[in-house]
């Protein structure tokens, strides 16, 4: 049975422009789709392209679009940058398999209006599509918990630390992978079979806590050629570690459901340079005092 808000039923009817859904999986299309249309919403039209979506989008002018993070030719963050620009008027909301702080802050930078867990049930995936069709930000609670979370000195605290999670065997996968190369190109340079490979693929995705092979690719890149600047790996890594509080703060006041007016358009882009000079801040040891949206100079 899923959940109905009736503070946003009363207040924005179902009827309207619809739901733009992008995501290269069908079957992650087709969830959303029967989500929707079994709430009475309505698709205004899917693709699995970022490119082809973002010369429908501004046409279509949907109210709101729901973009996978990861895309074929794309990434979910670019796309709502796209149709930023393109179209302000249009809310875009991520959905992701990964939970992490890296997407929330490229979520929020990039403009959109929330995101979206694909681990989260079918009634909380709703709950949020209409608080953004309402004019709300929409994050799930998931992000909440990970900023909030400390450091645990009993897990790896760098990302590429995972690898060492990794047999030798599965650890020349891991390098393929981050090669770019195919299961099966893989597969005739270790003499394997490619449904080996594949299935060791998969192992190395769970143990690296990633749901998409991109994503692990990237981890492993950076691995093979890594950053002088530990900032890269994120802002609880950076050198100011007595500057971290800043942005937990700038984060959560993104993803609060405390307000129960819908934010403007100038309230969160504050937010958001907030967050970027508190990132900043980690990096440089600075803090930046700028004009904010909005205000005077």
């Amino acid at each position: 049975m899923m959940i109905v808000d009736p503070e946003f039923d009363a207040q924005h009817p179902l009827a309207g422009r619809g739901v733009y859904l992008l995501d290269d999986h069908e079957v992650v299309r087709r969830g959303l789709r029967q989500l929707l249309e079994s709430g009475g919403l309505s698709v205004a039209g899917e693709s699995g392209s970022a490119l082809d979506a973002v010369r429908r989008i501004p046409a279509l002018r949907p109210e709101l679009v729901i973009i996978g993070d990861v895309l074929p030719d794309g990434s979910g963050a670019g796309v709502c940058r796209a149709i930023a620009a393109a179209a302000p008027d249009i809310r875009c909301v991520l959905m992701t398999g990964d939970a992490g702080e890296a997407v929330l802050i490229d979520a929020i930078l990039a403009g959109a209006w929330g995101c979206l867990s694909k681990v989260d049930d079918s009634s909380e995936q709703l709950r949020l599509i209409r608080r953004a069709l309402a004019g709300h930000t929409a994050y799930s609670a998931r992000f909440r918990d990970v900023v909030v979370a400390p450091i645990s000195p009993f897990e790896p605290q760098r990302p590429d630390e995972k690898l060492l999670t990794l047999t030798k065997q599965e650890m020349v996968v891991a390098i393929g992978v981050g090669r770019g190369l195919s299961n099966r190109q893989i597969a005739r340079e270790m003499f394997l079979a490619e449904k080996t490979v594949k299935n060791m693929v998969s192992t190395i995705l769970m143990k690296l806590g990633m749901a998409r092979r991109t994503q692990a690719a990237v981890l492993i890149a950076k691995a093979l050629n890594p950053s002088e600047d530990p900032a890269d790996l994120g802002y609880r890594f950076g050198r100011f570690p007595d500057l971290i509080s800043e942005v937990t703060a700038a984060l959560l006041n993104c993803i609060s459901e405390s307000g129960t007016v819908p934010p403007t358009n100038e309230a969160r882009a504050r937010d958001a340079v907030r967050l970027a000079d508190a990132l900043a801040a980690t990096r440089t040891g600075l803090k930046v005092t700028r004009p904010l949206p909005g205000q005077g100079r």
